[in-house]
């Protein structure tokens, strides 16, 4: 069994990176991990204009990679003590504008984002809003530096973007594949 002999804070400034000293079968090795927050994917679907909603922003971390803003599924990080479905309902208003209505919102699974380097676990989520549920026009917190804009888009253009490997992040792109048997693929 590996066994976790010590674990130290080297880095702490916005991330905390952690380094640890294990044991496995006589070998001593260490290992280093990027301690984050929890956080929320939330694969949105407008029901009147039968539209995905997914948000284009700025990730500076594949900048040198892509050039282009990336689309995502809207997502964010759990506030200490809050619970997923909590900030799930938060993020999409706070990203799109649109207010979840209680039972509008249902939990499709949980993994992890990269674990060869990172604690940080996502609870994916898909939800349902119409037109009426638009309170907001503003897309992103000022405060977090977040600049984002929305791109709407039919289910089979979407579909088309998960088939072709288009689609470039992750949680998107697994929110996507999870739901393609079901749910609103089932109707087009």
């Amino acid at each position: 069994m590996f066994k976790i002999t010590k674990e130290k804070i080297v880095f702490d400034d916005r991330l905390i990176i952690k380094k640890a000293k294990i044991e496995y079968k006589g070998s001593k090795f260490s290992r280093l991990k990027i301690h984050r927050e929890d956080a929320v994917a939330v694969l949105i679907y407008n029901t009147d204009s039968k539209k995905i909603i997914l948000t284009k922003q700025f990730r500076y971390p594949i900048a040198s990679k892509i050039k282009q803003q990336i689309l995502e599924i809207v997502a964010g990080k759990i506030d200490k003590g809050e619970k997923p479905l909590t900030t799930a309902v938060r993020e999409v208003q706070e990203e799109t504008g649109y207010k979840v209505k209680p039972g509008k919102i249902k939990f499709l699974l949980s993994c992890f984002s990269s674990p060869g380097y990172t604690s940080e676990q996502f609870y994916v989520y898909y939800a349902t809003v119409t037109n009426a549920d638009k309170v907001s026009d503003i897309h992103g917190l000022e405060s977090e530096n977040e600049y984002i804009s929305l791109v709407e888009m039919t289910v089979p253009e979407f579909a088309k973007q998960i088939k072709t490997g288009k689609i470039k992040d992750a949680k998107t792109y697994v929110a996507g594949l999870y739901l393609y048997p079901h749910e609103i693929f089932k109707k087009k």
